[in-house]
């Protein structure tokens, strides 16, 4: 039998609006957890914007696409300064070129072996910067793979369905495809056709992906969120079990954004990042957490509507009875069954309310 206290824990309720800009707005069915912040141009990236993440090993380096789809593109890298919530709110001094990068477009991410993939626009081919190289050591062309131009590209990262697997958009085809790589003894990757998978997701015409884990505000499956540079939206799907996305799940979570490009989350806080290649912006998504599988609901914290979801899956206990709910999200350590080790984990999440 299990033993459950809950005791010393505090009630409490929170409410955060979602911000409004210059006609910029997040959809309310997200539970108003987020808001938008403006951290502006980058002082030494020339513009456009292209795709952005933070350096493997430093959570406060980030680097940056400049002068995107131009033969002069480089990756740029500058430190993000942080307010007392660590929430990224300038940088210190200019930027300086990391890496040239002929052609970069939204897609900028870290692959194995620390490689640096980047998206060429409209060159429709995937560039390979090895880890101390400034210049790409490989490039490897798509037109034989799938059709148009990346667009973006992005590794499924770990504890997500299809974790590890290389997805490349096709930007002017509105294609989203699924592509095997494997080592070339080099220190860089193969990429191999034919594509496993590709899906047509018109209209979006996209850029950066991020992916999105459940507990997250209005998150109850792990999801994934694509630039979509057309429409200047935000377009948000649910994944299937290979990670990709699922067509009839789609909702909008952002609108009103010029050109939005490549995009990432902040390692320090899981906040969503993004450039965009019109106006040469960085903006802020803050309300995004890093692992806050206690937000059962999910809102803007872990709270007394949580626990109404956690005690009954406590008590029903094994994952595998028909009664448990499906997924049995409650889980949280994922051995099958809701139990006091589950308990230890809601327990942290509900004393400390605010996810992050």
């Amino acid at each position: 039998m299990q033993i459950m206290i809950r005791a010393g824990f505090v009630a409490a309720t929170t409410a955060v609006v979602a911000s409004t800009a210059q006609g910029q707005t997040i959809n309310p069915d997200f539970g108003g957890c987020y808001n938008i912040r403006n951290v502006g141009s980058i002082p030494g990236v020339p513009g456009s914007y292209g795709g952005v993440c933070f350096k493997y090993d430093d959570p406060d380096l980030l680097l940056i696409g400049g002068a995107a789809n131009s033969s002069g593109a480089a990756v740029y890298s500058i430190r993000v300064t942080r307010d007392s919530e660590g929430i990224i709110n300038g940088f210190v001094g200019n930027a300086t070129k990391f890496a040239d990068a002929p052609n970069i477009d939204g897609g900028l991410t870290y692959g194995p072996g620390n490689v640096l993939f980047f998206t060429r626009y409209s060159n429709h081919a995937i560039g390979q910067i090895k880890p101390g190289q400034t210049t790409p050591s490989k490039d490897t062309p798509l037109a034989s793979i799938f059709a148009g131009s990346t667009g973006s590209l992005q590794f499924v990262p770990p504890g997500y369905p299809g974790a590890g697997r290389l997805k490349v958009l096709s930007y002017n085809s509105r294609l989203w495809a699924d592509i095997n790589y494997v080592a070339d003894g080099n220190g860089t990757y193969d990429i191999l056709g034919p594509a496993n998978s590709i899906i047509n997701i018109n209209p979006i015409a996209p850029e950066g992906i991020v992916f999105v884990q459940p507990g997250n505000p209005g998150f109850t499956k792990h999801s994934v969120l694509i630039s979509d540079y057309g429409s200047g939206k935000i377009e948000v799907f649910d994944l299937d079990s290979n990670g990709d996305p699922v067509l009839a799940s789609k909702r909008t979570l952002l609108t009103g954004f010029g050109g939005p490009e490549g995009g990432t989350r902040d390692p320090r806080t899981g906040h969503f990042v993004f450039s965009t290649f019109s106006g040469n912006r960085l903006i802020v998504i803050t309300g995004f957490n890093t692992n806050c599988p206690a937000n059962l609901v999910p809102d803007c914290g872990v709270d007394d509507l949580d626990f109404q979801v956690f005690s009954p899956a406590y008590n029903i206990l094994d994952c595998a009875d028909p009664a448990m709910p499906q997924g049995c999200p409650a889980d949280f350590n994922k051995d099958g069954f809701v139990d006091d080790l589950d308990f230890q984990i809601f327990a942290v999440s509900y004393d400390g309310l605010i996810c992050n």
